[in-house]
């Protein structure tokens, strides 16, 4: 029997996800690998495909192991239903649909965007005249009022991969004003660092690829909406979502029962390595949830309990510098995506925002000297002496000394 007991602590949920079982039930939840169900009488069918009781008919409309993934999700989020999909972004493609379904005014969104979603508003402006405002929050009077005129908004906190935060209370609040649904990127975040529905947002995407599966080994999403689900909600899914198979889903939720204790290497280990970063003479700056300012550090404070594994550091010598980076790396692989196990790179540039012609990157910060670094659960002595094998123009080692690292 699915367990939603939301009194219990984050940690503690996790390792029950999927259910505790009843009798002699199995502990760990079968994987339902059928793509058909035996419908039964003529009257049964018929209550099954009216939604009059629960049933499956097609694993495109959906199956039990999927289910117990969405359930499992949605308890995490603090939300009121999840969705499946096969992707982050075929998530968020079925979230922007549904908010903007019946709505005039413009998306408002903001440059620094995940690259992929960036592409994905583009083509459907570009294909279906979807109107998007594309605006600054840093310029917060300009982003408030734009969010008061907005049919629905999209945004990411932190972005990937500037970290920048947005102030999702008075964000939420801006749109409340002409009830525009707010959809939260929380991939960067996950609910073990951020809680979205606690300030009001409508919705929040995820790409379950990332920290919530963990292990580097399927690739998929989900959208979850802080009210209950509608019909149309499950429509629109259906039909855009793109399907996953019961045992891509069964994977995610195996990954998820260790998902907190994860997070808390990720949390710890990306602290450790932003803060030695800031110290070497070859990196200009360094791009880590609460950085960046006296109002990063207060959104931080407010709205994120830590930092994530994931950051950003800018090379003083450009493209040339960030390349020479890359192939200097032994520990740390050359690889995109982010929250698994292992420490990747990458060069945003050449790599997940190369989709974008060089004045959005450019507006979008985008340098070619940043390089884009997701920390995994190694030993960070080993990983700092990776960085400092690779990085440019370091001296002297540097070790573990109460938990700080500092040179000596």
């Amino acid at each position: 029997m699915e367990s939603d007991d939301r009194s219990n602590r984050l940690r503690t949920r996790c390792s029950h996800l999927g259910g505790r079982p009843e009798g002699n039930e199995p502990y760990v939840p079968p994987i339902v690998q059928s793509t058909l169900f035996n419908l039964g009488s003529a009257a049964d069918a018929e209550s099954i495909f009216s939604g009059e009781r629960p049933g499956h008919a097609y694993t495109r409309f959906g199956n039990p192991t999927v289910e117990k993934l969405a359930e499992a999700i949605s308890s995490l989020e603090g939300g009121g239903g999840a969705l499946v999909t096969s992707s982050g972004n075929a998530a968020t493609l079925c979230a922007v649909t549904i908010a903007m379904s019946g709505r005039s005014g413009k998306l408002v969104t903001h440059p620094d965007i995940y690259g992929g979603s960036h592409e994905l508003l583009a083509i459907l402006s570009e294909t279906y005249g979807l109107q998007v405002a594309v605006v600054d929050p840093s310029e917060e009077a300009s982003w408030l009022d734009a969010v008061r005129n907005a049919g629905a908004v999209l945004l990411e906190t932190p972005s990937n991969p500037l970290m920048r935060l947005i102030d999702l209370k008075a964000t939420i609040e801006a749109a409340r004003s002409k009830a525009a649904p707010v959809i939260v990127d929380n991939t960067v975040a996950t609910p073990f660092n951020q809680q979205p529905f606690q300030f009001g947002a409508d919705w929040v995407v995820q790409s379950t690829t990332k920290y919530l599966n963990g292990h580097s080994d399927v690739v998929g999403g989900c959208l979850v909406k802080r009210e209950k689900l509608t019909p149309q909600d499950r429509r629109v899914h259906k039909n855009l979502g793109g399907t996953v198979n019961a045992m891509e889903a069964w994977l995610v939720l195996r990954g998820m029962r260790t998902f907190a204790l994860r997070m808390e290497a990720h949390n710890r280990n990306g602290r450790a390595i932003a803060d030695w970063l800031r110290g070497h003479p070859a990196v200009s700056k360094v791009h880590y949830p609460g950085n960046g300012g006296k109002r990063q550090a207060e959104i931080f404070g407010r709205q994120m309990s830590g930092g994530s594994g994931f950051l950003a550091f800018e090379l003083s010598g450009g493209g040339e510098a960030a390349d020479r980076f890359l192939d200097r790396m032994q520990l740390i692989t050359h690889a995109v995506s982010l929250g698994g196990m292992e420490s990747l790179a990458t060069r945003p540039a050449m790599s997940s925002h190369r989709g974008m012609d060089p004045e959005a990157r450019r507006l979008a910060g985008i340098t070619d000297g940043l390089i884009r670094l997701s920390v995994g659960t190694e030993a960070p002595e080993d990983l700092i002496a990776d960085l400092q094998r690779a990085l440019p123009g370091g001296t002297g080692a540097y070790q573990a000394n109460g938990g700080k690292f500092e040179g000596t």
